[in-house]
């Protein structure tokens, strides 16, 4: 493994925007990193996208066997990461845009830090289908640890995906890979910050990303409620588990809030089970609170 080498991971599948995604990275003003694209056996052309940058970019295109991602979209992504050798990894996308000045902004980040965190990232702006910016929150913090970052996440105070993320590759194989949760619905939160471990999460001052909200992401399908739910479900059983003194209040309503955007029709069964096990994370006492929420239908 070269020492402060980067390697920017793509695992694909859409290619409605990737040559927009790719054509950002050709436009870094840094070159010094080689393109990995795990193609998640798409019934899309993902190649010939790949093969137009060729001739721009250190790239690696790797057509798996089998569409993992449908069943299991961590394991597509650990697998795409396992592609590269390089000590550092960044998980990008196939319909997201970096600026420019990305890469340069990370290694003098890396050069002034000495490499001290196992996790740097960007800020981030969300973008439509036509690129334009539709949701900016305040910067990140310079630094935070996870459990701080935790907490500003649960209390909605900052917008974060998985693609403006860099981390070293070895913590990455020491946690097993990322933190898996059906459909990847949280995952990338809770791999951050045990990635991170007990050293500070680091913010690159300069440069974006853009984080693309279409109608062709997993986030806006519809019908995976239930997958969503479990997601969340998994998601606030693991941070009580790690963080001991986690207010339990502030779990519970980050799920209510959460559960507002994948809550769809469940029926009467489901919504006792998913009441009882509210009950079980929460607060036992309240099970009869969680039933006429459910009941309701005002989340």
């Amino acid at each position: 493994m070269v020492k402060n080498s980067l390697a920017i991971v793509i695992p694909a599948y859409k290619v409605k925007y990737f040559d927009s995604a790719l054509a950002s990275i050709a436009s870094q003003t840094k070159s010094n990193f080689k393109v990995y694209v795990g193609d998640d056996c798409s019934s899309e052309d993902v190649k010939s996208n790949v093969d137009k940058y060729a001739h721009q970019l250190n790239i690696q295109y790797t057509r798996f066997e089998n569409n993992l991602g449908k069943n299991d979209l961590v394991a597509q992504w650990n697998r795409s990461v396992r592609l590269a050798s390089e000590e550092w990894i960044w998980l990008f996308s196939d319909d997201d845009l970096m600026s420019p000045g990305c890469v340069q902004a990370f290694f003098d980040a890396l050069d002034m830090t000495k490499g001290s965190h196992n996790v740097y990232r960007f800020n981030i702006e969300m973008i439509d289908a036509r690129d334009q910016v539709i949701c900016v929150k305040d910067p990140h913090p310079t630094t935070e640890t996870g459990y701080e970052f935790l907490q500003r996440r649960l209390r909605s105070k900052s917008l974060s995906a998985a693609v403006e993320y860099i981390f070293k590759k070895d913590v990455f194989e020491q946690n097993g890979g990322f933190v898996n949760f059906p459909l990847a619905f949280c995952s990338d939160d809770a791999s951050w910050i045990a990635f991170a471990g007990d050293k500070l999460i680091y913010t690159v001052p300069t440069e974006k990303v853009y984080w693309r909200s279409s109608n062709i992401n997993i986030s806006s399908v519809k019908g995976l409620q239930q997958q969503k739910i479990e997601a969340l479900l998994n998601y606030s059983l693991w941070v009580i588990d790690k963080f001991k003194d986690v207010p339990l209040n502030e779990v519970e309503t980050w799920f209510f809030e959460n559960l507002k955007y994948v809550y769809g029709k469940l029926g009467v069964i489901k919504k006792y089970e998913l009441a009882k096990r509210l009950s079980l994370i929460f607060n036992k006492s309240k099970l009869f609170y969680y039933n006429k929420l459910l009941f309701g239908g005002k989340l």
